[in-house]
């Protein structure tokens, strides 16, 4: 039988929330420096925008995180499903801001910060869920 050890996993479900933050605030950078800001969401902290998708990113780590413990611990094949999820969840946030009002930079820019966003949390925590797991 499959268990998870809680504080291995949230140590690493909190590593990789760092870096899920840190990528979105490079990314930010990066776009910003070629003249294109992305758009913020508007619901985050008065701070620039950089700091809010770190934010947003850490948050959305740990958000994942939580829903990859619930479904190891609950479902058969969980971190199958989890992929699936945030997979999904990743390809409707970088298509997401084409909806919005803006121009087409700031359209793709906001997608690259999302991608930067998902992909961490996507290819970190697996490997996180599978070194805490515990066979007995």
């Amino acid at each position: 039988m499959r268990e998870v050890a809680a504080g291995k996993f949230w140590a690493g479900a909190f590593a990789a929330a760092l870096v899920t933050a840190l990528s979105a605030l490079v990314v930010t950078l990066i776009v910003r420096a070629f003249g294109v800001f992305p758009l913020a969401p508007p619901w985050l902290v008065e701070t620039t925008v950089s700091v809010r998708f770190a934010i947003l990113g850490f948050v959305a780590a740990l958000l994942g995180a939580a829903l990859l413990y619930l479904l190891l611990v609950t479902t058969p094949g969980g971190d199958s499903f989890f992929g699936w999820i945030v997979g999904l969840l990743t390809l409707a946030s970088v298509v997401l801001p084409f909806v919005y009002d803006a121009t087409t930079g700031e359209r793709i820019a906001t997608s690259l910060v999302h991608l930067a966003i998902g992909l961490p949390i996507l290819g970190l925590l697996p490997g996180v869920g599978d070194r805490a797991a515990v066979w007995r």
